[in-house]
């Protein structure tokens, strides 16, 4: 489901399309389609429906979900549920479930696909009656334009098909494996593989760094408020799961500085959210000015087939940045991040969200527009104090 400003910027995007322009497409990255789930969903909706027949189960699940939405993992369900004493053949085998999951992303040496089972319920504003409730999940192919009929299955296991692109007028407990719990893991795991590669030195986390010696706290700026314009997203696809890059300029080099954030609570499009988000810690740049770009969980790659597109792109357009005016180096990071990106991102707003550039350390916006004019946010200076 469904976030720059430019002014000077505009003379080094010129250099940085001619850049893109003389780049051989061979030299482009080009990660594997996503691999064969290690779950599946159709297991996992199986045996939901299961838990779902016993009435103390099945009111523990929807009390669950309606109580912290957008979605639950569902490891935090089965923990309820085990706390009402309810211990039969479909906890178990979900337990079973969570716990290779677990193994999957945990295990160092496994291939770097997240997959962590969760449930969220659609609710339909004129009908609750959960004796017609669904258990569905969103088809595996991930070009929604593909998407034909969305697989469901009633309390007794009947099979049923719902329109993708109009949602039912009954409750559907959906089953999601790539949404929120795993983004959490994939942003941390993101971060981690920036670092690695040399493109994130946070000196504000560092405890005996410069952040921790200045007296009067870390000089941030916070994401007030934000709204997104444009999501045309399927009912079956849930809330997004949106992220944020940071990126600015470091070192005597004008080296690279880029950060992952994820932005849990950006669930839709048309909806306001006062979120009081640290977006940018300025002790981790050298420059008073930074850039905010905001894209969707893409499940076609792996996080660290994200990275190496990232990191790649990026060393490609700036790695010869050393001496040039910083706000021509600013420009081109933020603009070497985007065309990094695959092609298909681009012919799906989901994908790429807009993009704030520039965005200065002591300055307030208000009202402020991206790049795209998809997003529209508040950003205000922030000093977060020490003990």
């Amino acid at each position: 489901m469904k976030i720059l400003t430019w002014n000077a910027w505009l003379v080094s995007l010129a250099f940085v399309i001619l850049l893109a322009g003389c780049q051989n497409q061979s030299e482009k990255i080009a990660p594997n389609p996503i691999k064969p789930e290690a779950i599946s969903k159709d297991e996992i909706a199986l045996q939901v429906v299961d838990l779902l027949k016993q009435t103390t189960s099945r009111s523990e699940v929807i009390h669950s979900l309606k109580a912290q939405m957008p979605s639950v993992a569902l490891a935090t369900i089965l923990d309820k549920v085990n706390g009402r004493g309810i211990k039969n053949a479909a906890t178990q085998n979900l337990r079973r479930i969570v716990q290779k999951s677990e193994a999957t992303y945990k295990n160092v040496d496994a291939p770097k696909n997240v997959e962590i089972p969760e449930l969220w319920l659609h609710q339909p504003q004129s009908s609750l009656d959960f004796s017609k409730l669904l258990v569905a999940y969103a088809p595996d192919s991930k070009d929604e334009a593909d998407w034909k009929k969305v697989k469901a299955y009633t309390l007794d296991k009947k099979v049923v098909y719902l329109d993708p692109f109009k949602a039912p007028n009954v409750p559907v407990v959906v089953v999601e494996t790539d949404g929120f719990e795993a983004l959490k893991v994939e942003a941390d795991l993101m971060n981690r593989e920036l670092q690695k590669s040399g493109v994130q030195r946070l000196i504000s986390h560092q405890p005996n760094g410069k952040a921790k010696r200045t007296a009067g706290g870390l000089e941030t700026t916070k994401l007030d408020r934000i709204r997104l314009n444009n999501d045309e997203e399927p009912w079956i696809s849930g809330a997004a799961e949106i992220y944020a890059i940071t990126s600015g300029v470091r070192g005597s080099n004008n080296e690279a500085q880029i950060q992952v954030i994820p932005m849990y609570y950006l669930d839709y499009d048309g909806t306001t959210y006062y979120p009081n988000q640290i977006l940018l810690f300025w002790d981790d740049y050298s420059y008073q000015a930074a850039n905010i770009q905001l894209f969707e969980k893409d499940d076609n790659y792996n996080y660290k087939e994200m990275v190496g597109i990232i990191v790649d792109g990026v060393f490609k357009i700036t790695g010869t940045l050393t001496g040039e005016p910083i706000v021509g180096v600013l420009g081109q990071i933020a603009n070497a991040v985007i065309q990094a990106m695959p092609d298909q991102w681009f012919t799906n707003d989901d994908d790429y969200v807009d993009s704030y550039y520039t965005i200065e350390k002591n300055k307030t916006y208000r009202n402020h527009n991206g790049a795209r004019g998809n997003a529209n946010v508040d950003l205000t200076p922030y000093l977060l104090l020490s003990n």
